[in-house]
């Protein structure tokens, strides 16, 4: 299974984050993602965006995008990695600056969402990711919070349990704040729905510092 990362241009919470590149077959940088690769020790295989030739470090392969074009490079890099096998992906950044490049990241979930064994959106202080409808176990981990939010219409019959605060075949509509700040009080939580798509949002306020895995933070049973 390959894992590929994609360091984008903004990403919150610097100092919070270790990436360790040997967990990952690809490291892409999408235009500005490369001065944070440098900050993070990281060496990139390969950049995409819109660099002029002084921007570049020397052997390394360069896709050279338009700046006037109908996708973001963040876009461009992920449609990349999953042209080129990427089944965990990464994509570090995203989720701040920019509101209408945020949103746009959030379609990006959507678009690759089943279609993927992991695609996440990190930073120093957020993991997002997208799920089908199934039922899974989530394991405990470094995030305080697991927020749950519906996207593109109500989410039916999820049932949560070993968190805060629990539900029984609920349905949560895309309209509520109610899925947010939830908090895993067991060993893991399980979840499960029979239709929708359902955001999975593990947060952190005071954020431990940690390597960022490209293994999905839960596991789904079929």
């Amino acid at each position: 299974m390959k894992n590929f990362l994609i360091v984008t241009a903004h990403v919150e919470g610097l100092n919070y984050i270790d990436i360790c590149q040997s967990q990952y077959d690809c490291v892409i940088c999408a235009d500005g993602g490369l001065e944070i690769a440098g900050i993070l020790g990281l060496t990139p295989d390969l950049l995409i965006g819109d660099y002029d030739s002084g921007q570049l470090p020397e052997n390394r392969e360069v896709i050279r995008l338009p700046m006037e074009k109908d996708m973001t490079d963040s876009e461009a890099a992920l449609d990349l990695a999953v042209s080129e096998g990427g089944e965990n992906i990464i994509i570090l950044g995203g989720l701040g600056g920019r509101f209408d490049h945020t949103m746009g990241n959030i379609g990006l979930l959507a678009k690759y969402c089943g279609k993927l064994h992991e695609l996440a959106f990190v930073d120093g202080y957020n993991r997002v990711s997208m799920l089908e409808p199934g039922r899974y176990d989530i394991p405990r981990n470094k995030y305080r919070y697991m927020g749950l939010i519906a996207y593109g219409g109500s989410v039916e019959d999820l049932t949560l349990r070993g968190v805060k605060y629990p539900l029984t075949k609920y349905t949560l509509r895309d309209d509520t704040s109610l899925g947010v700040s939830n908090e895993i009080t067991a060993s893991a939580a399980s979840l499960l729905f029979s239709a929708g798509r359902l955001l999975l949002i593990f947060s952190d306020d005071t954020p431990k510092p940690g390597t960022i895995s490209p293994a999905p933070l839960r596991t789904r049973f079929r």
